[in-house]
């Protein structure tokens, strides 16, 4: 019985991680649905982690992945625990308070900053990049930053284009 298992297990592992794809690729939102294999490929040239199922899940995922670009390489020089944006820990009674935050998994920091997005602009979560860059970065030069996020969403933006 116990070998029995233990040759399931493999096949068990691979169908949810199968399932967890298919579940994610299905809650992406409906105008994005179209540009999900450019993305994945975008993110992929770009040797990034960011899970594209995830991302476009999101209206404002454009600007979560040009942070991402800016804050850590597309999200291969990570500031904690699939944390892409650089994000601070201010939770209270947090062991990482005032440190950059950790979280649990892609779906987690990708919706958290996804919210954060929408304290700096209420109506779509899409803020214009100088009217954000010294709440976000907190320290000088802005201006460097500035171009790093707009060379990311234009770069982005040629990539995705629909055809």
């Amino acid at each position: 019985m116990d070998s029995m298992f233990i040759m399931l297990v493999p096949l068990i592992v691979s169908a949810s991680l199968q399932f967890n794809t298919l579940n994610s690729t299905l809650k992406v939102l409906p105008e994005n649905r179209a540009i999900l294999p450019k993305v994945q490929i975008f993110l992929e040239e770009k040797k990034s982690p960011l899970p594209a199922g995830e991302l476009l899940k999101y209206s404002n995922w454009e600007m979560i992945v040009a942070l991402s670009n800016t804050e850590s390489g597309y999200g291969k020089h990570l500031g904690g625990d699939y944390n892409a944006w650089g994000i601070k820990d201010f939770r209270k009674g947090s062991s990482n308070y005032g440190k950059t935050r950790d979280f649990t998994s892609w779906a987690e920091s990708i919706q958290y900053t996804s919210e954060l997005l929408y304290k700096y602009d209420k109506d779509d979560g899409e803020p214009t990049v100088a009217g954000m860059v010294a709440r976000w970065k907190y320290v000088k030069p802005y201006e460097h930053w500035i171009r790093n996020v707009n060379y990311a969403l234009n770069d982005l933006e040629s990539h995705t284009k629909a055809a």
